[in-house]
């Protein structure tokens, strides 16, 4: 997608024992990545799933830079943001005061999968409503049950992440939360209305246990901003800075 490309990361020691969300790096990736695109979007007068299918261009695959990662298919990508903005009937625009849709998209473990939330904000309160997902993991789905509960268990573990206010913080080099009473779940009152939709491509099935995760939470964080004109440049979300 980006012809020239380079970046670096340093590694930093640390005493800390490290937890579930040390790795991988895809959800934080994620909320980063496509909130900037969304703003990208914005900014040259479309939407993030028009801009998403801009950069795509022609279906074709690309090769990993270190030729042992998994491939890149841009066909694939295009058919589930295709896809989900037809089950979502997408809109960029506010669908009343405060309520708005989001996108996301992204490529992990094989997976291909797009995500379209949609959110309200009404006195420093948000409101996930409904969640549309569209995923590829391959040419067969062989557990359907279990596939859909793998998807809707990353949604609503997705916005537990950026909504409960699921933050560590340390004293003295100390972990601070030890509970589920300092370091809350989503519960079922949070949870929103789910509707998967699979796109079989012809490629082995691969897993499902991480990426209908990372899209969740930029997709929320742009509805957020769809709805109240400002943007969510951390997490867990601060509800009453939106």
């Amino acid at each position: 997608l980006i012809q020239h490309l380079r970046y670096t990361q340093s590694m930093l020691p640390t005493v800390v024992t490290t937890g579930a969300l040390r790795a991988p790096g895809s959800n934080a990736l994620c909320f980063a990545s496509q909130s900037f695109l969304d703003e990208v979007a914005l900014a040259a007068g479309t939407d993030l799933p028009k801009l998403m299918l801009s950069l795509l261009g022609e279906r074709r695959e690309i090769a990993a830079p270190d030729n042992r990662s998994p491939s890149f298919d841009t066909g694939r990508a295009r058919d589930v943001v295709e896809r989900v903005v037809q089950t979502s009937t997408w809109t960029q625009k506010p669908t009343e005061r405060g309520r708005a849709k989001g996108f996301a998209f992204y490529f992990s473990h094989r997976g291909y999968f797009a995500e379209v939330v949609e959110a309200s904000v009404s006195s420093g309160d948000v409101t996930v409503h409904k969640v549309w997902v569209a995923g590829d993991v391959g040419s067969q789905i062989v557990n359907p049950m279990g596939a859909e509960n793998q998807v809707r268990g990353a949604v609503i573990d997705g916005l537990a992440q950026a909504l409960t206010g699921q933050a560590i913080e340390f004293i003295d080099g100390a972990v601070q939360q030890s509970n589920f009473d300092d370091f809350p779940l989503a519960r079922i009152p949070m949870t929103p209305e789910i509707e998967i939709a699979w796109v079989k491509s012809d490629n082995p099935p691969t897993g499902l246990g991480e990426p209908a995760l990372p899209p969740v939470i930029p997709a929320l964080t742009n509805a957020m901003f769809a709805a109240t004109g400002t943007r969510i440049r951390s997490l867990p979300v601060r509800v009453k800075a939106a």
